[in-house]
């Protein structure tokens, strides 16, 4: 049996998202890498990748709300809000410790991380399932 035209997009809207969300992840693990590791006075580069991150992940939270993944969305937004608190504390210097914005922001990388990977398999899933 052939995917519906509605199923077939569903399946591209998630990879679409899955693959962009991934990008994000690791702009996002770019950017915050160069803002701990670099003796620079300005960010501005940086903060700007990051914010476009954040304005990527907020869209990603809300279509999981609107598009039947409720618990998926709450808990994006949840990190987003989490991680955009914690960054005016982020810079030259931050280590890896159980500090908020650190905990925040590796633990905002590790479940968008985890989250395109979902994404990923919800499409691979509805291609299945549409096929079968």
């Amino acid at each position: 049996m052939e995917q519906t035209d509605s199923g077939l997009r569903f399946r591209q809207d998630l990879l679409r998202d899955a693959a962009l969300t991934l990008g994000a992840v690791v702009l996002a693990f770019l950017a915050l890498d160069d803002i701990t590791t670099d003796t620079a006075t300005s960010f501005v580069f940086e903060r700007t990748a990051l914010a476009f991150c954040g304005l990527w992940l907020v869209i990603v939270a809300w279509r999981l709300l609107r598009g039947g993944h409720p618990v998926l969305g709450a808990i994006s937004a949840g990190v987003v809000a989490a991680a955009a608190a914690a960054q005016p504390a982020v810079g030259p210097g931050t280590v890896p410790s159980f500090r908020f914005e650190y905990v925040a922001t590796a633990g905002g990388l590790a479940w968008f991380l985890g989250l395109a990977s979902i994404l990923a398999s919800l499409a691979w899933r509805s291609g299945r399932r549409h096929a079968a």
